[in-house]
Parts: C-alpha cells; structure tokens; sequence
C-alpha cells in the first residue's frame, strides 16, 4: 500500500516549463528575406520573482510580443514583413537559469541612415519597456573589460562568429551615458559596430552592425 505523499509525488507532472529568470530578446533588420540581418539588437535581462499586480507573469510572451510590435513598422502606417521563432529551456537540476529567448528578423526593405535611425528609436522604446516590465535594477557603471566582452559576445551571437577570434579596432567611452561603442574585425576583414549599453547605459542591451565592404579601385583591378 502507497503512502499519500507517494501519491502525491507520482502525480506531480516530470516535464514542465518551469519558473522564467531570464529573457532574451534579439531583433534584427534585413533587406529583404533572402538577405541575411545587416543589424541586431539584443536584450538580456532577468526576470523578478514576484509576479505582476493581476497575478500573471510580468514578462509572459503576450506582453513581450506586445511590446516588440512597433519595432515592425519603421516609421510607416503599414507594417514590415517579419519572421519569429521562439525557444524556451530550463534543466532540472536547476544548475542553470531557465531562460525565454525570442528573435524577431524584420524585412526593412532598405539599408539607409534613416532606416537605421528608425530602427534604433523603436527598439530602444521596446526594449525600455521590456525592462520596465522585467522591474530591471538601475544600470551600474560598465567597466571597458565588460564591455568589450559584452560586445563580442553580442556580436558572437549575432552573427555567428567565433568571439575569441574579434579583434578590438576602435573604442570609445560615452561616460555620460554609461555606454561604450567598439568596433570589432575578424581575421577574415569582416567589420562590426557595437553599442554596449544602448538603453539607458543598461549593459544588456546592444545594438550589432555589420559594415559593409567597400572595395577600393586602381589602375590594375580590385585590391
């Protein structure tokens, strides 16, 4: 004869979602949808324990999307085309966060400087209120070694890059707005401009461009 705590135990569900402590939101703008993303933007940010005044989540899916939908419409009436994929994990030896990671790639339809400008306005305004939502701690002062860590990291998962291998080419300190801009190279030649900081001096959110090649011309061919 079972016990009633064994009972209970048994009937206790083994695969779960689990408790949310992180969120991970990156999205990028490509210039149609047989182009890879020319920029990324990146959130990280955890999640608080307590949940919301009406009882749910704070940071549950409804409200992420929610949030990132202006993002779509780039100073238009008429929303951009757009692709989302959604991944969830956790472990159940509670070694590591479970974690929400969202990427959203929207096809812009141009690479200009006002597309960009755009670009950069709506996912900060985003990205301000996920953290709003997420009840974020007040940004501490980036040091440069978290930085540029930060930075290939971000640029790593971006692109897909192997970080070790992003050499430092420019940096600079914006003490003011507890932000850093450094730009990366791999061995290959390909060049990235990174944002630590972008919002508000928070250090999880970044903002990843990759620049585009200019060949220069001579009497004899492409050097």
């Amino acid at each position: 004869m079972t016990s009633p705590a064994v009972d209970e135990d048994s009937a206790r569900p083994l695969l779960t979602l689990g408790r949310l402590d992180r969120v991970r939101v990156q999205v990028g703008y490509r210039v149609s949808p047989e182009d890879a993303a020319h920029e990324h933007f990146l959130l990280d940010v955890a999640v608080p324990d307590t949940h919301g005044a009406d009882g749910r989540d704070p940071v549950d899916e409804g409200r992420i999307l929610a949030a990132l939908e202006p993002v779509l419409y780039l100073g238009s009436d008429v929303p951009r085309h757009y692709s989302l994929h959604q991944h969830r994990w956790h472990t159940s030896w509670g070694l590591s966060p479970a974690a929400l990671e969202l990427g959203l790639l929207v096809t812009a339809g141009s690479r200009t400087a006002a597309v960009a400008d755009t670009a950069r306005d709506s996912v900060t305004r985003a990205f301000r209120e996920l953290l709003a939502l997420a009840d974020a701690p007040e940004p501490a002062p980036t040091a440069r070694d978290a930085a540029i860590q930060q930075a290939r990291r971000s640029t790593a998962t971006a692109f897909a890059v192997v970080p070790d291998a992003l050499t430092v080419r420019t940096e600079m300190h914006h003490a003011a707005e507890n932000s850093w801009t450094v730009g990366l190279r791999t061995t290959a030649g390909e060049s990235y401009d990174v944002v630590v900081g972008l919002v508000d001096g928070y250090a999880g959110s970044v903002r990843v461009r990759h620049q585009e090649r200019v060949e220069a011309f001579d009497s004899v061919g492409t050097t």
